[in-house]
């Protein structure tokens, strides 16, 4: 049984290994509640599970989903908010090793404060 559970760990970590990974920095604006509008940096990496899943942390926990015309579902767990939102990369370099990409996201807080907000990043990965 141990020599199962290693074979298990190994694959499952050399899978997020030779993942592909982006790393993310960019601004966040949010409407702050009754505090007024706010802006904060924002900092996150992803890892691709597959062709049409990410996890990775953006703030707190956070999952991609391949949505229509090139946009993504986001699921997260920021704080204690869960949030849900969309974004979409609308320039991705064509170079070799180290792509880049800009991005914006839309994430609505799912606790009935209606807050949400808007992120623009760039994008490095490989």
């Amino acid at each position: 049984m141990k020599l199962v559970t290693k074979i298990a760990t190994i694959a499952t970590l050399a899978s997020f290994m030779f993942a592909g990974v982006n790393l993310t920095w960019g601004n966040e604006y949010t409407d702050g509640g009754a505090a007024g509008m706010g802006a904060e940096e924002s900092f996150g990496v992803h890892f691709d599970v597959n062709e049409s899943t990410t996890i990775g942390w953006e703030g707190g926990l956070m999952v991609g989903l391949a949505g229509p015309a090139g946009t993504t579902f986001r699921l997260g767990y920021a704080d204690t908010d869960p949030t849900l939102g969309m974004s979409y990369t609308w320039w991705e370099g064509a170079g070799q090793g180290w792509g880049t990409n800009l991005s914006t996201a839309l994430d609505f807080d799912l606790t009935g404060n209606n807050d949400f907000a808007v992120t623009v990043n760039l994008g490095l990965g490989f």
